[in-house]
């Protein structure tokens, strides 16, 4: 099924990334002004659709689309749906702007992603989107959706242009990649490059923390389960031993990301992890340079 009821009036999408069930979770949220978060990759607006079709939502009644961070597994869709939902209003983290409204930025994202999954269009071929149809995020706003307030925070670690949001309706947090990975119903780190950064990603876990949130919802894959702030606190200690293993790890196998992810046990492992290898890598070279 793409479209399963969540908590109150959230509903968790499933758009099949990559063709996958259960990879990837958008978020339609059937409030006073009903509105989306995340947008999947270029390929999943019709699953979006469905999802809106199902839950009775008419497309122009969205009115805003909250855009976490600009990984084109997240955001690839925004141009698309803009053209299919003409009252929405895309809120986006200022520092992504630029990488979906300016088509030299767009180019070279899709490109980087290109080159790091191995595949031409690996995530479609996104649309830019309207830089009119865009609201910028710094974190601190509240963004009113006719029958209560998101409270929007500034969640970099992750990358440096995510974005979460509370729900004091829901007591839910989407804290999207912000948070780390639920697989099966165990954390995991999501880790990757260029963005990623322990202390910043630390700070933000500890951030979100302070809401108390009843429960989390994740991209990947939401929502949690029933003890959300137990799950960021998993989440603050997860990550440096996730760093200091990949550090020992290399001076066993050098950057030989695949020999690395190899010598990994099972409570490592995602869908993700070489990425993930790769992104401790990067941030390794960084703060040791």
């Amino acid at each position: 099924m793409t479209v399963s009821h969540a908590v109150g009036d959230v509903y968790a999408v499933d758009p099949e990334l990559l063709g996958t069930p259960g990879a990837l979770t958008l978020y339609v949220v059937d409030a006073a002004e009903p509105f989306l978060v995340d947008t999947g990759s270029a390929n999943s607006p019709p699953h979006v659709y469905d999802a809106l079709e199902e839950i009775g939502i008419d497309r122009a009644a969205v009115e805003h689309v909250l855009v976490t961070h600009v990984h084109l597994d997240h955001a690839g869709g925004a141009g698309h749906l803009a053209a299919e939902l003409p009252n929405a209003t895309f809120h986006l983290h200022e520092r992504g702007l630029p990488y979906l409204t300016d088509p030299g930025e767009l180019a070279r994202l899709k490109r980087s992603v290109d080159r790091a999954m191995g595949v031409e269009d690996a995530y479609g071929d996104p649309e830019l989107l309207d830089p009119e149809r865009c609201r910028t995020v710094a974190g601190g706003e509240r963004l009113d959706v006719g029958d209560r307030e998101l409270e929007l925070v500034d969640a970099p670690g992750h990358a440096p242009h995510h974005f979460a949001a509370f729900d004091p309706a829901t007591e839910g947090l989407f804290s999207i990649d912000a948070a780390g990975m639920y697989v099966a119903g165990e954390m995991r780190p999501t880790t990757p490059p260029p963005g990623f950064d322990l202390e910043t990603n630390l700070e933000t876990v500890r951030r979100l923390r302070a809401f108390e949130p009843s429960v989390n919802f994740y991209g990947h894959v939401g929502p949690g389960g029933e003890d959300a702030v137990g799950e960021l606190d998993r989440y603050e200690a997860m990550l440096p031993e996730w760093v200091d293993l990949v550090a020992e790890r290399r001076g066993e196998y050098g950057d030989d990301v695949s020999a690395i992810v190899d010598s990994l046990g099972s409570e490592w492992q995602s869908p993700t992890v070489q990425r993930d290898v790769a992104g401790v890598l990067h941030y390794l070279d960084r703060t040791t340079e």
